[in-house]
């Protein structure tokens, strides 16, 4: 045979066995592609085009993975993992998955469980040699186990954890991260509530849990979850290994944040059990169709009594139009009104500096998705889109809302709605007409999408909510009312300001009068000055307005220092930045970021 020839047949099946997935459903991808759509779906509402949205939120680049029949049906990935180096993202392309990391590390727990190394119900400190839980009257009277740590009810602290730029030296160990050490810039890992009471996320008890791991299995994480989980899926292109060895960092997308405090490269996160997964949507898929087969008794990671316990709910996490609930690893979610296994669904979401992740799946009906962003602003934007249009083309049962139809109305009647409506003392809601529908804001915040339902009733696709106008004797719109509210929001005059919109309005001394009237704390008030700086173009004059109104009211607090330090730091007046950072530190040593500031500023020329 010719030389080539076995080439290309070597090749083709290499790239076949790799990707182990059928020919992509052309139609079904463009489906996807051009349906993206509200949380309430809407009957005659056009679908959004993926690149639209991705160019609308702001997405340089991601990658999906669809499931369907227990199966991956595609996969495919879309604008760049690196916008300086141009280089396009592919299914191969690894990506930060955030707290998904907790769901497969429950995954490598219960294998551990499964091979008689742990137990779910003993006290997780009779495994644990290098740290212990620190003891107290809450640990004393109930111990906490393992179920407890997956299930997030062991009344442990630390919901979440930043990561750190690459060159921080040293990295924190996971002892030092438990025990809240000065390299580990996080504070202890303790029990301080009720255990097994109620849920309360705590990255910090995923953490105990990967300890526990790494001293019954003497292994060290990363290891030990490519023995467990990686290598029997297939799931080459995994590692929980911080930083990311370079095998793997050639293949993984840059992240991107829009955020104040980011700096603008990929974080490490040597807390690895609570974040620090780089994967693909294609292996996490694999990783969710095992979940799945493990169900229904045909998994190679867990036996079905062991994967259904996984999926068996231990506390309530919320209730609305979705139930929440926690099972050991993943959440579990269902439509309120749902009663069949088939409506069931497990998820996790992952949320890394300058990155997303979404993975989601039925429970018993075999289909899903994975989706993976190289950008970490929005958690309730172009994922959740894009998850709802797999849904939408796959019929998943009992999932998205039944969908609307709107009444057809004229531009003058929909114009009837339009203004301002006053929710707060600070709160506006905004109305205003898009073609035939409106679209609602609450203080120039995210857009909605509102559209009429009867004459005087409104459907806000956010959350499925309804809104009521009255009218006054005349016929025109005099105030608006959701079903969640006790009192309509009257329709604000012409000549009727909120503070924030003075300050917008650089009407600093109407601004400023209307804050002193809010009474806002130290916290408030300061939070507001430092998202006036760190906007793309820093509303300076507006921030010194704020902090001018905090040092009135709050004089002793060193917060507001601070922020007049950031302030004046802008200015580049550097004397006056120094004499604030000095003063915040006079008033609470203990503040890092200041000190690291201030340290900064005198070392300048």
């Amino acid at each position: 045979m010719d030389k080539k020839l076995i080439t290309l047949a070597f090749l083709l099946c290499y790239c076949w066995g790799l990707h182990a997935q059928p020919a992509p459903a052309a139609k079904e991808i463009r489906q996807v592609e051009n349906n993206l759509i509200p949380f309430v779906p809407v009957n005659g509402f056009a679908g959004w085009n993926l690149h639209e949205r991705m160019k609308h939120y702001r997405v340089p680049g991601l990658s999906i993975a669809v499931i369907k029949d227990f199966k991956i049906a595609w996969a495919k990935g879309y604008g760049l993992a690196d916008t300086l180096k141009k280089t396009p993202v592919t299914t191969q392309t690894m990506f930060s998955a955030g707290s998904i990391s907790k769901l497969v590390m429950a995954a490598a727990a219960l294998r551990l469980v499964q091979d008689g190394k742990l137990a779910l119900d003993a006290p997780i400190n009779q495994y644990l040699t290098s740290w212990k839980i620190p003891e107290n009257d809450f640990t004393r009277k109930t111990p906490i186990t393992l179920r407890m740590l997956l299930s997030h009810t062991g009344g442990t602290t630390q919901s979440s954890y930043f990561g750190f730029t690459p060159d921080k030296k040293p990295m924190p160990t996971i002892v030092d991260i438990l025990s809240g050490t000065a390299v580990a810039e996080s504070r202890p890992v303790v029990v301080n509530s009720e255990p097994a009471k109620e849920f309360r996320y705590s990255g910090g008890g995923s953490i105990i849990a990967q300890l526990a791991l790494m001293d019954v299995s003497k292994m060290d994480f990363a290891s030990l979850v490519k023995k467990t989980v990686f290598d029997p899926l297939g799931m080459q292109h995994s590692t929980f290994a911080q930083p990311l060895p370079l095998e793997f960092s050639a293949k993984a997308a840059w992240a991107y944040s829009s955020a104040p405090w980011f700096k603008g490269m990929p974080y490490v996160y040597p807390q690895q059990a609570a974040a620090g997964l780089y994967t693909t949507p294609t292996d996490l898929a694999r990783f969710f169709i095992d979940l799945q087969n493990g169900y229904r008794g045909k998994g190679k990671l867990l036996q079905q009594t062991l994967a259904q316990q996984m999926f068996t709910p231990q506390v309530t996490v919320s209730e609305g139009f979705y139930k929440e609930q926690m099972g050991l690893g993943p959440f579990l979610l269902q439509r309120t009104d749902n009663q069949e296994n088939k409506g069931i669904y497990f998820e996790f979401t992952g949320v890394n500096a300058g990155f997303l992740a979404y993975g989601i799946a039925s429970l018993t009906e075999g289909y899903g998705v994975v989706i993976m962003l190289n950008s970490g602003d929005d958690v309730n934007g172009l994922g959740k889109e894009i998850r709802r249009a797999v849904a939408k083309t796959y019929g998943w049962y009992h999932f998205l809302p039944e969908a609307i139809t709107p009444l057809a109305l004229s531009t003058a009647e929909l114009d009837q709605f339009t203004g301002r409506y006053r929710r707060g003392p600070d709160e506006v809601v905004y109305l205003r007409r898009e073609k035939n529908y409106l679209v609602e804001n609450v203080n120039e915040g995210a857009d909605i999408y509102t559209f009429p339902v009867t004459k005087d009733t409104l459907i806000f696709t956010d959350f499925n909510i309804k809104g009521f106008v009255r009218r006054d004797v005349t016929g025109h719109v005099a105030s608006l009312q959701t079903a969640w509210q006790d009192k309509p929001m009257p329709r604000m005059k012409a000549d009727e300001f909120t503070p924030s919109e003075h300050l917008k309005a650089q009407r600093f001394a109407e601004a400023k009068e209307g804050f002193r009237q809010l009474k806002m704390n130290e916290s408030q008030l300061t939070y507001l000055a430092y998202e006036l700086l760190n906007k793309p173009t820093p509303a300076l004059a507006a921030a010194k307005a704020i902090l001018e109104v905090a040092l009135e009211q709050h004089p002793t607090s060193a917060m507001v220092q601070a922020r007049f330090g950031d302030y004046f730091a802008k200015m580049n007046d550097k004397p006056n930045a120094i004499r604030s950072y000095s003063k915040a530190l006079e008033l609470d040593p203990s503040d890092l970021q200041a000190k690291e500031k201030l340290s900064q500023l005198k070392k300048e020329p």
